[in-house]
């Protein structure tokens, strides 16, 4: 597996100092041998693991990530949206989880040398609580997207790796993750080395390493036919919602201006981008600019297409018909209105305006047009935990707590309390994910959708004629790129896609 997780031999940085852990640049190459001395040099390391966290999980090049979007036109997306990989290639990067293991290896570098530096337990225990959560988040990424996977935790460990049970794989995440709630403060009380308040939510927390136990736990129990793990997980959603740490903003307004901007009261775990030359994604590569354009983008009119992904207004009414949903004018410009204009114009679609704050180049050639969408990638966020919870509460019988938590989102949208007009509650929670989480995180609403069993109904293509052998078989993971199959002769392929193209 040398091309698919290697040790970086100590490529960890040393900063000067630390006005922004995000944004600082780094100054000078150091050996393993001689790096490890004090709390700097860990706080430089984990740092580093952090730029490339937000550039491993924020890469929207990378379509696997954006599964289960609900748009209409889907472009480029169209051949994942549909499970059909016929035009990949084996050695197709959309399906190559390289990076995401460099990321892990990173991460293990850190744990396996951060007891050399002479600092306070209550420090050691701090970065230690953040890699293991990073390392938690990126093999849950892992195993939701491919299944069975390699499980390493130690950077000198580079020899040939077969895949490991996944199941196995999110035991040992939710190991880690225990660990990670006894090391890390709460989000309040994050500080770096010289004592400032951290207020990234990117900078994991004890409530963001339970926020993620949550949704392992979930995950597990639905995926594996273990009910029991569904009370663990609402234990774990407890933890994050009845802490005091986070709350609801006070209106869906409030969501698209301060929410999605990021490191806001409601937000839990987020990757955070800062207005630097290096750090934004670019316009064209941003999700808001393949569904974005007038009037959030400059130099669009009404008439100008939407960039590869079209949501039709039928399919938004569909999606949002309570009149009062303040989603459906907060989310979409004049939904109403651009509603009625000429189909030569709008081609019968809205305009997603969810993410608002775009920065414009000043200087150059360019100047005037769009640099990048400055809003942080919203990974968990308190109302996804609440309805979370929600879905778990129903699921274990709970129905009135249920009902409580998925009325509490709703009201903050304007939506009248549930009935039991309104259909089955599982399905109703599950809409409302759809709903209040539109177009946020990564392949949120796949993962739901994987978790509940419902792809043959919210999905399309070959996801509707899926066999249950062929989902036992692996058909709603990926498959294996060739680039994992190197020099490893204990690699094997997913039993569905080897016997569709992926053989090798």
């Amino acid at each position: 597996m040398k091309k698919v997780i290697y040790l970086f031999l100590m490529v960890v940085l040393s900063v000067s100092c630390f006005d922004d852990f995000l944004t600082e640049e780094p100054e000078t190459l150091v050996t393993n041998n001689n790096f490890w001395q004090n709390e700097k040099d860990v706080e430089s390391a984990v740092y580093g693991m952090h730029r490339w966290f937000r550039w491993v999980i924020g890469r929207v090049d990378v379509h696997y990530r954006d599964r289960g979007l609900p748009f209409d036109n889907l472009g480029s997306w169209a051949n994942i949206s549909n499970n059909d990989l016929s035009r990949f290639t084996p050695d197709d990067p959309n399906t190559y989880w390289g990076y995401e293991y460099e990321l892990v290896a990173e991460a293990n570098t850190i744990a396996d040398n951060i007891g050399r530096a002479n600092m306070p337990q209550e420090r050691y225990n701090f970065y230690l609580g953040q890699v293991l959560t990073i390392r938690a988040w990126s093999y849950f990424y892992i195993i939701r997207n491919w299944g069975d996977a390699p499980y390493i935790i130690h950077a000198e460990d580079v020899g040939e790796r077969g895949r490991m049970a996944w199941q196995d794989i999110a035991d040992a995440i939710i190991d880690d993750l225990k660990l990670a709630v006894g090391y890390l403060p709460r989000v309040n009380d994050l500080r770096d080395s010289e004592g400032r308040m951290i207020d990234s939510k990117q900078v994991p927390s004890r409530g963001t390493a339970f926020a993620i136990m949550a949704q392992v736990y979930a995950w597990k129990a639905a995926l594996n036919n273990e009910p029991e793990l569904n009370k663990l997980a609402i234990a774990a959603c407890d933890s994050v919602i009845d802490s005091g740490s986070y709350a609801l903003v006070g209106s869906i307004k409030d969501v698209c201006e301060r929410v999605m901007l990021g490191n806001s009261e409601e937000g839990i775990f987020e990757i955070d981008y800062r207005n630097t030359e290096d750090d934004l994604k670019s316009g064209g590569s941003y999700l808001a600019a393949f569904c974005q354009s007038w009037p959030i983008m400059p130099n669009r009119t009404p008439a100008t297409k939407r960039r590869g992904l079209r949501l039709d207004n039928t399919t938004v009414y569909k999606m949002y018909p309570d009149k009062s949903d303040q989603r459906r004018e907060e989310y979409f410009y004049k939904l109403d209105s651009m509603a009625g204009v000429s189909t030569s114009i709008t081609q019968g679609a809205v305009y997603v305006r969810k993410l608002r704050h775009i920065l414009l180049y000043t200087s150059g050639s360019e100047i005037g047009q769009l640099k990048s969408f400055e809003d942080n990638e919203i990974i968990i966020r308190l109302a996804d935990m609440i309805l979370l919870r929600a879905e778990l509460k129903a699921k274990t019988g709970d129905t009135d707590g249920a009902i409580r938590d998925l009325n509490r989102v709703r009201n903050r949208a304007g939506v009248r309390d549930y009935s039991l007009a309104d259909g089955d509650l599982q399905d109703v929670i599950a809409d409302e994910r759809d709903r209040e989480l539109f177009c946020e995180g990564i392949s949120t609403r796949y993962f739901d959708i994987m978790r509940n069993g419902t792809f043959r109904e919210k999905l399309r293509g070959n996801f509707k004629t899926l066999t249950e052998q062929d989902v036992a078989d692996g058909a709603l993971y990926y498959p294996v790129a060739r680039q994992a199959f190197e020099d490893n002769t204990l690699m094997r392929q997913t039993s569905y896609w080897k016997r569709n193209g992926f053989s090798f």
